[in-house]
Order: C-alpha cells, then sequence, then structure tokens
C-alpha cells in the first residue's frame, strides 16, 4: 500500500516488479480533517475522530507492505499513536513498513510532499502543500512508537533523513 496518494509512477515500478498495489491519501486525509494547520487542529477531538476514521480502514491483515514516507511526522501523540496501531493490524504479520522521518532536530517545519518512485534508486519529492510544523523524533521514540513490531531497522540517509524499516 501506498499512503503517498496513487501515482502511476509507483503504481508502475510496484506492478513491473510483479506486486499488487493499492494507494490511500493519508496526508490528503490530514488535509481534509485539519485544514492548513496540523499540529493545532489535531488537538480537536472531533478532527482527531474525523481523521482516524477516515485513516487506514482497511480489514486487518490486508497488506504485505506499506510506504507511509514522512506523513507520520505531522502528527502528534496521542494521534500517531492512535494511528500506528491501525496500521499495524492491517500490515500482515511479517510485512514490512517503510517510513521517513527528518533527522535534523533542529528544524521546525517542513513541506508537504507527495513521493514518486522512479526507478529502484531514484525516488522524487513532489511539493503538494504548504510547510507544516513537524514533530521530531530520535531512535528510541520512533522504537517506542513501533514496540508492537517485530523488528525496527534505522538507516540515515545523506540527506538528512532517517529511513526506517519496520516489520510487523
Amino acid at each position: 500500500m501506498d499512503l503517498s496518494g496513487a501515482s502511476q509512477a509507483n503504481i508502475t515500478f510496484v506492478t513491473d516488479a510483479g506486486h499488487r498495489i493499492s494507494s490511500d491519501d493519508i496526508v490528503g486525509a490530514m488535509l481534509q480533517s485539519f485544514g492548513d494547520n496540523f499540529q493545532e487542529s489535531q488537538q480537536s477531538e472531533a478532527k482527531a475522530k474525523r481523521f482516524l476514521d477516515q485513516a487506514l480502514s482497511f480489514p486487518p491483515d490486508s497488506f504485505d507492505g506499506v510506504l507511509v514516507w514522512d506523513a507520520f511526522q505531522f502528527l502528534a501523540p496521542p494521534l500517531i499513536n492512535q494511528t500506528v496501531d491501525k496500521l499495524m493490524r492491517v500490515v500482515r504479520p511479517g510485512g514490512m513498513i517503510l517510513a521517513f522521518f527528518n533527522a535534523n532536530e533542529k528544524i521546525k517545519e517542513i513541506p508537504l510532499y507527495s513521493y514518486r518512485i522512479q526507478d529502484g534508486k531514484t525516488l522524487q519529492q513532489v511539493r503538494r502543500g504548504p510547510p507544516q510544523n513537524v514533530q521530531n523524533f530520535n531512535n528510541r521514540m520512533i522504537e517506542k512508537l513501533f514496540e508492537s513490531a517485530s523488528s525496527v531497522k534505522f538507516f540515515l540517509t545523506r540527506d538528512n533523513l532517517r529511513e526506517v524499516l519496520v516489520r510487523r
């Protein structure tokens, strides 16, 4: 499942590798539920419930893998914990999750992006919204977030992102 919304580039890359793909736009659900200011609006119980009702509403064990991209860093506790719980339910045991977290802990906001897989080594970021405040995560916070997973592996990229691979 690709949580960056439907993209022909991602669909082609995944299906050419012999897999099926489903798309869900989690950032679009954030924009619909919270408007232009994610962090402030998440404090509203009604808006948070609306987001949770829209996001990841799939049967348990529906997917072998999920491309989350950087969406989680826009969610604040307790909403991120509830969203990760829903995600862990829809991923099959042994399934994989790819998530990005900005490793620069001094950064306060980043633009919203959609992600397009160009090839096995190239990922294109397409700007899709105004900069948003981000929740900064260190490795320990990410481990705690995915504590129900069987493994969590971190890779630091040269462009200051933590790539996180989670196995359910």
